[in-house]
């Protein structure tokens, strides 16, 4: 399985901080959103990625390379990455997809089993989502009893919201049958002048009952996307000691486990 990793984006609402550096390299403690990313792929055995770059591309790939512990990484570069949507820099990975997939996002923060639950999905094709967080920004998810998604978006209606799933994490799993298709569909909305277009906006209008798209629920999962300086503040305050912890208390019990 490959991971493509979208970090094309210049990051405006962070500005200042993403004056000098791209979302992707955001220090969290000690990593960047990027390495930790990573550690967490290298991890669940992941050893290629293709990492989709435009704004301060150069920063990126000096910083991890041709490889990253036992990961080859292959960047393509959106040249439009200021006047493009998500699912136009997923485009660009296109020909490089030769297997089923994992889709991230770099601008999140998450604990490992964000990615376990991903790899180990009973679904080909599925969007991670997780208990709404009320921040106001939230890509609501609603399904039907089979866990297909029937509605997404932002601005969905207010008695949709209310019975809603959850909301996108930004970590998904596509098999190539189905990106196969979504591609070809993407190009022609990119023909017709849809430039802007989100990822998942796509993958659902691509959705059909013969191939659907699922809702994977990561109950209790422990994540942030940082979009805002707001973000950043709880992500370094709160979310990241609460993965540390977690961490440490799964490693603690596998080295017992180890010693009985």
């Amino acid at each position: 399985m490959q991971a493509v990793i979208l970090a094309a984006g210049s990051g405006l609402r962070l500005r200042p901080i993403t004056e000098t550096v791209p979302k992707g390299l955001v220090r969290i403690d000690k990593k960047s959103l990027l390495q930790y990313s990573l550690d967490i792929l290298s991890k669940f055995g992941i050893h290629e990625v293709i990492m989709v770059v435009g704004y301060l591309s150069e920063k990126i790939s000096k910083e991890f390379g041709e490889a990253y512990k036992d990961i080859r990484i292959t960047y393509l570069i959106n040249k439009k990455y200021d006047r493009t949507g998500s699912m136009y820099s997923f485009s660009r990975a296109r020909r490089d997809i030769g297997e089923d997939i994992i889709l991230l996002e770099s601008d999140l923060l998450y604990e490992p089993r964000a990615v376990e639950l991903i790899i180990n999905s009973p679904y080909q094709n599925c969007l991670l989502v997780a208990p709404a967080r009320g921040t106001g920004d939230e890509v609501y998810i609603c399904i039907d009893k089979h866990r297909r998604i029937t509605d997404l978006g932002k601005h969905i209606h207010s008695s949709r919201k209310a019975k809603a799933l959850g909301e996108l994490v930004g970590i998904s799993r596509f098999s190539l049958r189905f990106l196969e298709m979504l591609f070809i569909k993407a190009e022609e909305d990119y023909q017709n002048g849809k430039l802007n277009l989100h990822y998942e906006e796509c993958v659902f209008a691509g959705s059909t009952l013969q191939n659907p798209v699922y809702a994977l629920f990561g109950r209790n999962l422990i994540w942030t996307e940082i979009d805002t300086t707001d973000d950043l503040v709880r992500a370094r305050e709160s979310i990241f000691p609460r993965i540390k912890s977690v961490s440490e208390k799964i490693s603690t019990s596998r080295e017992q486990n180890n010693g009985d």
